[in-house]
């Protein structure tokens, strides 16, 4: 396909401003709305639990009396996923951003169900991500099928490949197992879930904390399953001194997540792939 006959990606980089927008411009209006509202209702629902501690949780510090603290009043640039659909955390920002030395104090401390708080408005950005990757799928079968010869159906039936991408994402290896592979499912999921247990286990359960180790959680909610697992059960428990194998602990769950990355991505290029009639890449394990 030439650089003429590619499909635009603004549709893809407007879902990313406004969850739904790019399937708006699409015509798909019902689908639209479910991205608007699912990723609204999540984003909401974590910051009514962790308000302004979001602010703690930032890739970055940041001078509060400098241009950055300006910045994220409004664009909350330095807060991963919750910056993959902007708009949502954008007026979380704004309601409640506050500068001055006592509203950093308020931001570090704890607060109730702040774990699962933290997983809900990190979810919804990564919600808002994989609907802008269906539109880019759906950028792609339009073309495809606009290049068929006239009444050929250049895309066959099927489930979304963002959809595999984003069922992968909970639960590593489902995607696949959606689209046909189920022993290559089974054995990628199998791989993931070892390590993230390794992880967990050597840091007896504290490896995956969002608020002890905001910057580690960006790559370890790669693994949404597992990032809620701890949200809801390992996080919220208490410990005096840091295990000594928690720094191995960590390491091991970022690594599981950022192999259940290549896991989300596959899935998406096999269902692609599948489709669009395209023969697959490499040596596929099938069911």
């Amino acid at each position: 396909m030439s650089a003429a006959e590619r499909p635009s990606s603004a549709p893809v980089w407007l879902s990313l401003l406004v969850p739904g927008l790019g399937h708006v411009l699409l015509g798909q209006a019902r689908l639209a709305v479910v991205a608007f509202v699912a990723c609204a209702a999540l984003f909401f629902a974590g910051y009514a639990l962790v308000g302004d501690r979001l602010f703690y949780f930032a890739l970055l510090g940041f001078d509060r009396d400098g241009m950055a603290a300006q910045i994220v009043r409004f664009v909350p640039v330095f807060n991963l996923p919750e910056s993959l659909g902007l708009l949502f955390a954008s007026l979380g920002t704004v309601l409640g951003f506050e500068p001055g030395f006592m509203a950093e104090r308020r931001w570090e401390m704890p607060r109730d169900l702040e774990h699962l708080g933290a997983f809900l408005t990190g979810a919804s950005g990564m919600l808002s991500a994989f609907f802008a990757a269906d539109v880019a799928w759906r950028l792609r079968a339009q073309a495809a099928q606009s290049a068929a010869p006239e009444g050929a159906a250049a895309v066959a039936p099927g489930i979304s490949p963002a959809l595999a991408a984003a069922v992968s994402w909970m639960v590593p290896g489902w995607g696949h197992v959606l689209a046909g592979q189920k022993s290559k499912g089974l054995l990628v999921g199998a791989a993931v879930l070892a390590v993230f247990a390794m992880g967990m286990v050597a840091a007896q359960g504290h490896a995956v904390d969002r608020g002890i180790a905001p910057i580690w959680w960006i790559g370890q909610n790669l693994f949404g399953g597992g990032s809620l697992f701890a949200a809801v059960v390992t996080a919220p428990a208490q410990f005096g001194s840091y295990p000594p194998g928690y720094d191995m602990g960590v390491i091991f769950c970022t690594v599981a997540a950022l192999m259940n990355l290549v896991v989300m991505v596959d899935a998406f290029t096999v269902v692609e792939r599948k489709r669009l009639g395209m023969p697959m890449l490499g040596a596929e394990v099938h069911a």
